[in-house]
């Protein structure tokens, strides 16, 4: 059986320090049942975070793994260049529930997805590139989003093209 700390010494060995890994001593995630995700030792944890909070619908869930088993029958993968199906039944279902006159979804992957697809939204229709961002902010890791987080664990590189001010929330 593999142990946290030989996957923690593996991990060393082929991927980047600056690669960040919560809790001291990390844990592994083998698998999910529910709410709870177990590591390779075989402990039981409560799962607060679901995939960076992407993914919170819990683990083995028989509904989700049908529609996901079903979709990847069809077709796993494609691209906002297609017409497509269930995309479209889930965006008339979301401005539905929006309850917002002609309002339009845009789907993305993560969170750091939806706030670059935002950056580059707002930079572009106010032709701008000052942003203001929250003091101790989080907004994800691609270079446009960790240049508008101020959380000092996530510094921001000097070479962006934007220009923040960090307010207060």
């Amino acid at each position: 059986m593999t142990t946290n700390s030989e996957l923690l010494k593996r991990h060393s060995e082929v991927l980047p320090s600056w690669l960040a890994l919560y809790y001291d001593p990390p844990i592994s995630m083998d698998y999910g049942e529910g709410r709870h995700v177990y590591d390779v030792e075989g402990n039981r944890y409560l799962d607060f975070f679901g995939g960076i909070l992407t993914t919170s619908l819990g683990y083995d869930v028989p509904e989700v793994t049908q529609a996901v088993n079903e979709q990847a029958s069809k077709v796993l993968h494609s691209s906002t260049l297609y017409l497509s199906e269930p995309m479209i039944e889930l965006a008339e279902l979301v401005t539905e529930l929006s309850g917002i006159p002609d309002a339009r979804v845009f789907f993305t992957t993560s969170g750091t997805e939806a706030n670059d697809a935002a950056l580059l939204l707002a930079t572009a229709y106010r032709r701008s590139n000052q942003i203001l961002a929250l003091r101790n902010s989080y907004h994800g890791r691609s270079f446009s989003t960790v240049a508008i987080t101020s959380h000092r664990s996530w510094s921001p590189t000097s070479l962006s093209g934007l220009s923040v001010n960090y307010v207060h929330g």
